[in-house]
């Protein structure tokens, strides 16, 4: 099973760039958006989307074992097939060290040809219910920092953000694949339920299990922490949302 390895701490995951996404708003902390849509960079966001690919690897390989290091390719990254049919989000720290990538997670979209991977893993749970063309999938969701309190702000932001692009595009039922223990740990932040029992995922070398999530559940949960931040993403899309401020000390810091 998959474990976190305590000798890699998260300042350890996380990837630090040369970035202009802070050059004009100096005294911001966050930004939190679109990085790549099929696998194509938003133009001027190319190292950004590099980077949360570093994360991704990091984490699943480094940290916590999900995937092996056979599954990495030769630029370093765990790019795989699913990124071609992918919105890529990241959230990015204007941090002292430089631009951070805290944040990442994917929406893969089913379209009208290859299944979703929670339908390939656990095709028992879609068995009299096939999925349609509107349907995604939540996936590679990871969230990192030195600080608790910020790291579960910056998953409710990922998750926010999805949200609001599920609504911009009128997509439709939501699944993901996730541990055991990470179910008990979304319910605090989105409404999920279960649509299968735990099983053994090779591909995850762990026990997963299949949820999905109850859309309009999620957005008022979300919404009931702080209104109108749903809104805040569709509106902005597909710009990026900044939002927090820096410690005085860092205001005048301009990423380069």
């Amino acid at each position: 099973m998959s474990h976190i390895d305590r000798t890699v701490t998260n300042r350890d995951v996380i990837p630090v760039l040369s970035s202009t996404v802070f050059s004009d708003h100096t005294d911001t902390r966050f930004a939190c958006g679109i990085l790549a849509e099929n696998d194509v960079p938003v133009p001027g966001l190319e190292a950004e989307y590099h980077a949360h690919f570093l994360l991704r690897r990091k984490v699943y390989v480094d940290q916590t074992g999900q995937l092996d290091e056979s599954d990495i390719q030769a630029d370093g990254t765990d790019r795989d097939a699913d990124d071609a049919r992918s919105i890529a989000f990241a959230i990015l720290e204007n941090h002292e060290d430089g631009v951070r990538v805290v944040g990442v997670a994917r929406l893969i979209l089913r379209g009208d040809g290859t299944p979703l991977p929670v339908e390939d893993f656990c095709p028992d749970s879609f068995a009299t219910v096939p999925l349609d063309a509107r349907s995604v999938e939540v996936s590679r969701v990871i969230a990192r920092h030195e600080t608790a309190v910020v790291q579960d702000l910056i998953q409710w932001h990922l998750f926010a953000v999805m949200l609001a692009y599920i609504a911009n595009h009128d997509l439709g039922r939501t699944f993901a694949i996730i541990e055991p223990w990470l179910e008990r740990h979304l319910q605090g932040t989105i409404s999920i339920s279960r649509i299968g029992e735990p099983r053994y995922v090779e591909h995850y070398l762990d026990i997963n299990l299949p949820i999905e999530i109850d859309l309009a559940g999620s957005a008022q949960q979300v919404d009931a922490r702080n209104a109108g931040c749903i809104d805040g993403y569709r509106a902005i899309e597909p710009e990026l949302l900044r939002f927090g401020r820096v410690r005085r000390s860092h205001a005048s810091r301009i990423s380069r």
